[in-house]
């Protein structure tokens, strides 16, 4: 029983569960940008769309593992892989499964969400295996996948996207591109001696720092204008400041000393951060 309960656990810690668990709050509030009702939450293609979404998050954070093998030996020698935990055959096994049910519970919604969720498969896979080594073009990618959960939320209640799902994919779009880009600050040093060369090795940990600042800084200015978009305000300003605080403080740090330490500390304040947005993004 305690071997099981381990291989699960490090299956959890492969699939990144955490991240998938925030990605599928996210399709929630994507929902809820079209049909702001709990009526909404016994729908039968929310709750696939979720599904759909928790899986290929799964299988794409598998993947990456599988392809950052030599990176994560440097970087985070504690991952399932190469910490031993899980074999590759395992890991690409779990990658296979948890995108073909990602695959089939996405099209027992509609069409568009097949289709997203097969794009974000063919092109996530693209990113693990090839776009990583591409800088700034990579974290695009990535923002972009972990950002339409929120369009993907309204196509699978009401097959289009709507004004409010476009403007939160667009805040968190900036904020994980902030993100994205300090990840890298903290894996230069691994990246760099596998031959991949991120966007901090091209232009440097300073201008790598204060970009990555900017972009969360406008991920703070845009949120405000979300205030539009719900009645509650008030709760939704309490709720976003929060949030807004952290980013703005992990900016000001990554701007002024874009460290390894810097850029770890960031990634952990960011994502709790990052969750209580999401909350605020489900507010009527």
């Amino acid at each position: 029983m305690d071997d099981l309960i381990r291989k699960l656990s490090s299956y959890a810690k492969l699939s990144r569960i955490d991240h998938g668990v925030m990605a599928s709050l996210a399709v929630v509030a994507g929902a809820f940008s079209v049909e702001n009702t709990l009526k909404s939450i016994s729908n039968s293609s929310l709750l696939l769309a979720v599904t759909s979404v928790l899986f290929v998050e799964m299988s794409l954070f598998a993947s990456n593992d599988i392809f950052n093998i030599k990176e994560d030996k440097i970087n985070n020698p504690t991952r399932p892989i190469v910490a031993g935990e899980l074999s590759t055959r395992e890991a690409v096994a779990f990658t296979f499964i948890s995108g073909l049910i990602a695959v089939l519970t996405s099209a027992m919604v509609n069409t568009a969400c097949l289709v997203v969720i097969i794009v974000a498969l063919v092109v996530g896979n693209l990113y693990n295996s090839y776009f990583k080594r591409h800088a700034f073009f990579g974290n695009i990618i990535v923002s972009g996948l972990t950002s339409f959960t929120f369009p993907y939320g309204a196509i699978s209640i009401a097959g289009t996207l709507t004004e409010k799902s476009l403007l939160f994919f667009m805040i968190a779009f900036l904020a994980n591109l902030g993100r994205e880009i300090a990840k890298g600050i903290r894996d230069l040093e691994g990246d760099t001696r596998v031959g991949i060369c991120t966007l901090p090795c091209e232009i440097g940990t300073n201008n790598a720092g204060k970009l990555a600042g900017i972009f969360m800084l406008m991920a703070v200015a845009l949120s405000f204008y979300g205030a539009n978009y719900v009645k509650t305000k008030p709760v939704y300003l309490v709720l976003i400041l929060v949030t807004d605080a952290i980013f703005t403080y992990v900016a000001v740090k990554l701007i002024h000393n874009p460290s390894t330490q810097t850029a770890e500390k960031a990634r952990k304040l960011t994502l709790p951060a990052m969750l209580n947005a999401i909350i605020a993004f489900t507010l009527p």
